[in-house]
């Protein structure tokens, strides 16, 4: 069950930060950004998704 719990709150995560992103899409097109920053920045922004995910549901 936790397993399941766990792959669930990290899916959901990962949705979020994609949702979040796709959503603010245009400051990547006018921001002066390397790949490599945008990338640190959206693995950064799943991270902490995820861990307050995982907090707030394993009170």
């Amino acid at each position: 069950m936790r397993q399941k719990t766990s792959s669930f709150l990290t899916a959901v995560a990962l949705l979020i930060v994609l949702w979040l992103i796709w959503r603010r899409v245009y400051i990547v097109v006018h921001v002066s950004m390397p790949w490599w920053g945008f990338l640190l920045f959206a693995v950064g922004l799943f991270l902490v998704i995820d861990y307050l995910l995982e907090r707030i549901f394993n009170r």
